[in-house]
C-alpha cells in the first residue's frame, strides 16, 4: 500500500504542468525620482527555461513595459495623466555566441554580451526611465502603475510545429503600483 501511494504521488508530480512549479513573474523595486520624473524597477522571475531555450535558438524575444500615471482623487475617479510603453528585445547570435539587447527607452541603445545573467539583467530592468507628463502639481498624490509582458511572437504555420514551446512561455505581470507626491 505504501509503494502504491508513493507511486501515485510520483505520477502526480511528473504529470503536473511545469507552470505549477514555476514562480510567477512580478514587478519589484520601484524607485521614483522627481524633476524630471524617472522610474526604475525590475521584473523578477521573467525567464523560464522555455524562454531561455527560445532565446538560445535565435528567436528574437521582447518584453513590453507599460507605465501609467494618474492623479489620485480621494473623492471621485482618478485622473489619467498618461501612458508610456517601451520594449526590450534580445536576439542571440549563434555564430558569435553573444546576445544583442536593444533597449527602446534609452534612445534605442544596443548592448552586446556573452553572459546569460547580464543579458537577463538588461532585459528585466528599467533604470531611470523618463516619464514626461505635462506637469505635476506639488502636494497632489499620484499613482504610477507598471506592467510587463512577453511580446507574443507570431510564427509562420510551418515553424509552429518546430517551436511548439513558444506557446508555453507566455507571461504577463500584474499591475504594480507606487504612490508618491511631488
Amino acid at each position: 500500500m505504501k509503494r502504491l501511494l508513493s507511486f501515485l504521488v510520483f505520477l502526480a508530480v511528473i504529470s503536473a504542468p511545469a507552470a505549477v512549479f514555476a514562480a510567477e513573474a512580478s514587478i519589484a523595486g520601484i524607485k521614483v525620482v522627481l524633476d524630471p520624473l524617472r522610474v526604475s524597477f525590475e521584473v523578477r522571475d521573467a525567464f523560464t527555461e522555455e524562454i531561455e531555450e527560445a532565446v538560445k535558438s535565435g528567436l528574437p524575444t521582447s518584453f513590453n513595459f507599460i507605465v501609467r500615471l494618474s492623479r489620485v482623487d480621494p473623492v471621485w475617479l482618478d485622473e489619467d495623466i498618461g501612458e508610456w510603453e517601451f520594449r526590450h528585445t534580445v536576439k542571440y547570435d549563434t555564430l558569435k555566441d553573444e546576445y544583442e539587447v536593444r533597449l527602446d527607452e534609452d534612445l534605442l541603445r544596443e548592448a552586446r554580451t556573452k553572459d546569460l545573467e547580464e543579458m537577463k539583467a538588461f532585459m528585466t530592468k528599467g533604470e531611470a526611465v523618463p516619464i514626461t507628463p505635462a506637469h505635476l502639481v506639488p502636494g497632489e498624490v499620484y499613482e504610477l502603475g507598471i506592467k510587463a509582458e512577453l511580446d507574443k511572437t507570431e510564427l509562420p504555420a510551418l515553424f509552429n510545429y518546430m517551436f511548439f514551446f513558444v506557446k508555453l512561455w507566455d507571461f504577463e505581470t500584474d499591475w504594480h503600483t507606487y504612490r508618491f507626491s511631488p
